[in-house]
């Protein structure tokens, strides 16, 4: 019989054994993870202690530095951080000289160095911070972030944005877009609008006693502001607005006068107002506590492709730059993208509509680095956009649009007929609800040239009244000539407008505000000779301008051409100031020095223009003529709609806004009282243009280099 209690024995000490094994392992692994986890706590801690230090250098790297500075521009932030000690390619060993005592034992030191990025303009300050937190026992964690201190972008929460105003204010009615959703209750906060915001950087003139518009919000006037008559400082006396001094929404539709608020004296603009006079730049913030009274308003007007050699022209360098970048997806201000469209891409012989026909899907890698002038027609097949397409040369558009995105053109932008969102999907084309706008379409719609909206081409602007003058609206004939030709010429058809009581030898709409435009850049020039003037041309290379001060046409003799003898005058309001003769020499130094721009295309010529604008006014039914989208102009923004015309009766409604250094616009309504231009501010539309003067703070995300 076996020894059973040997057997036993020798079970008993093995299981022990293995017990204890286990029991061993258990204790060390036990005793590793919470060794282990001691560690982690406590890198975790350091860690903390370094990104304490990050965040305590936001506060004396940008807030402290730039409430120091004498503006919150970028070049004003570098002055203050070359102050504090911080120089372009310099370092600070300790930001905040000894190590940082945090509650709970730990501590942090900062590094920072600074080297600028010079390929911006202006230049871009970099800033590489290391923090390193350390514990009691030792343990450190050492992190890197960088601040890169960049102009900010440019706040395009702007209806109306423009250098000069003046006859776009007759008959003019801006809004939020929450004004299709119905008129706001005083009792319901929820149906408030939005203020909308009107920003003049230079000059705005308004008629004295004649019916100028309504602003339901805020108008912000940098410049001059005054009576185009008498030339009195201030509004005209039928300028109304809806909004109330210290509200911040549009609360009732009630008209009410406005209220100056001069900012001269910055206490006048501390709460919201509807009226700004004198409104502060980016250079004297300090007496506004570093902030804008309502909004940044930019201290220039923002170009579109930033000029880095100032001649006020986009050259090819700057264009093939903008294009390249966003082709490689480097550029901030402009994603690439594609456009799906029935188009024509340098049409030649008989110019037409595509139709629904030519159906292509394009790029900027084909529209925007080769001459590309093109035909868009959306009528049939909705234009579909998403992203930035640039196309160099001159558009014409009309139609529906469907997508997200912005259309580039670096010469001109001729809208001919209606352009409206369309959000419908594939084939199927449907009407959008514009009172839930975050469902609509965005098109920003961007002319490096000029933008032109409806009949600028015709004669017959400015007499509206004599509507028993039976005459075709949309026959070439009644296209305006050139000012040469009618200067010789006053009483040919295409120089003389049909009146109740005859013909009036005097120049439309373009022209007048084109020779108006000039009359200004000759006065800029005179004033200071450095200054490189920007004018305007139509159908030929000569510059005219206004003579005396007038703003109204004037019959043709009353316009001059750059030359020796010319007399420019000194204007405040229709009042002459002051008459400088120009010399030879100055004459021969202003047309050698200016940049020009032509408002009638060299491919789309005005008598192909009045046809696709005839075509379209046939094809649409009796309404306000209709654009959607931003309109944003580098230069000029000439627009048209004819009382005259029946199927438009003077209307025109925007639903998105107008940003523009020059408006050229007359929409004179109805006649019966009712507004003619109506912008809807759809506040979504906002490209990214980087302007030169708000500084931003931009953080990466941080990494970790060392323990």
């Amino acid at each position: 019989m076996p020894n059973t209690k040997g057997i036993t024995l020798v079970s008993t000490l093995v299981f022990m054994f293995i017990v204890i094994i286990l029991v061993s392992v258990s204790t060390l692994t036990s005793l590793n993870n919470r060794r282990n986890a001691q560690d982690a706590l406590r890198t975790s801690q350091a860690q903390f202690a370094a990104e304490a230090g990050l965040e305590r250098a936001v506060g004396r790297l940008w807030h402290q530095i730039l409430a120091s500075a004498a503006s919150s521009s970028v070049s004003a932030y570098a002055v203050e951080l070359n102050r504090f000690g911080l120089t372009n390619g310099t370092s600070i060993a300790s930001l905040f000289g000894d190590p940082q005592n945090l509650g709970d034992g730990s501590s942090f030191v900062v590094r920072v160095s600074r080297q600028d990025d010079t390929s911006t303009d202006p230049d871009a300050i970099v800033l590489t911070l290391t923090s390193t937190g350390t514990l009691a026992d030792g343990t450190t964690r050492r992190l890197r972030q960088v601040f890169r201190v960049d102009r900010a972008f440019f706040p395009f929460d702007f209806a109306l944005l423009t250098n000069n105003a003046e006859c776009i204010f007759c008959h003019l009615d801006v809004k939020s877009l929450d004004a299709l959703r119905g008129n706001p209750n005083p009792a319901d906060p929820s149906t408030w609008w939005r203020r909308a915001r009107v920003g003049v950087l230079e000059s705005l003139i308004m008629r004295d006693d004649e019916e100028a518009g309504v602003v339901h919000g805020s108008l912000l006037a940098r410049g001059t502001v005054s009576q185009q008559y008498s030339g009195n400082i201030g509004p005209s006396n039928r300028y109304r607005t809806t909004m109330n001094p210290g509200d911040t929404r549009i609360r009732s539709t009630t008209l009410v006068s406005p209220t100056p608020a001069n900012c001269s004296t910055p206490s006048n603009c501390l709460s919201p107002q509807n009226l700004y006079y004198n409104y502060p730049d980016g250079s004297n913030l300090a007496a506004f506590g570093n902030r804008f009274p309502d909004g940044e308003l930019p201290d220039r007007f923002p170009l579109p492709i930033a000029d880095t050699n100032n001649n006020r022209l986009i050259d090819d360098v700057e264009w093939n730059a903008e294009v390249s970048s966003s082709l490689t997806g480097t550029n901030e201000s402009y994603s690439a993208g594609t456009i799906t469209a029935s188009m024509t891409i340098n049409p030649g012989g008989s110019m037409a509509w595509p139709g629904g026909g030519s159906i292509q899907t394009l790029t900027s890698a084909s529209l925007g680095q080769r001459r590309s002038n093109v035909i868009l027609d959306g009528s049939v097949t909705p234009i579909a956009l998403n992203g930035t397409v640039f196309i160099d040369g001159d558009v014409v558009i009309r139609g529906r649009v469907r997508g997200n995105g912005t259309l580039l053109a670096r010469g001109n932008v001729y809208v001919m007929g209606d352009l409206t969102y369309d959000c419908g999907t594939g084939s199927s084309l449907a009407a959008c609800d514009y009172s839930t706008p975050s469902r609509l379409p965005q098109l920003n719609l961007i002319a490096g040239g000029n933008a032109v909206v409806g009949d600028y081409m015709t004669i017959d602007t400015f007499n509206n009244d004599a509507s028993r003058d039976r005459i075709n609206m949309l026959s070439t004939e009644r296209n305006q000539q050139t000012m040469s030709f009618c200067q010789t010429n006053p009483s040919h058809r295409a120089c003389s407008q049909l009146t109740s009581t005859g013909r009036s030898s005097r120049p439309n709409l373009a022209l007048t505000e084109i020779a108006n435009f000039n009359r200004r850049e000759l006065q800029r020039w005179l004033r200071n000779n450095s200054y490189r003037p920007r004018f305007y041309t139509f159908g030929e290379d000569r510059i005219f301008f206004s003579g005396r001060c007038y703003h109204d046409p004037q019959g043709y003799g009353g316009y001059s051409t750059i030359r020796s003898g010319a007399q420019v005058s000194f204007c405040r309001g229709d009042s002459v100031l002051s008459t400088v003769t120009l010399t030879a020499d100055q004459a021969e130094q202003i047309q050698r020095n200016s940049a020009r721009f032509e408002t009638t295309s060299s491919t789309f010529d005005n008598a192909t223009l009045k046809n696709l604008w005839a075509d379209s006014m046939n094809a649409r039914g009796t309404g306000p003529l209709r654009t959607d989208g931003l309109l944003y102009s580098a230069n000029a923004i000439f627009g048209l709609s004819q009382r005259r015309y029946p199927k438009l009766n003077g209307r025109w409604d925007l639903r998105g806004g107008l940003v523009a250094a020059d408006t050229g616009i007359f929409v004179p309504g109805p006649g019966d009282g009712t507004s003619g231009l109506t912008i809807y501010h759809d506040n979504r539309l906002r490209p990214r243009i980087a302007t030169g003067q708000q500084a931003q703070l931009n953080r990466g995300i941080w990494e970790v280099v060392g323990q």
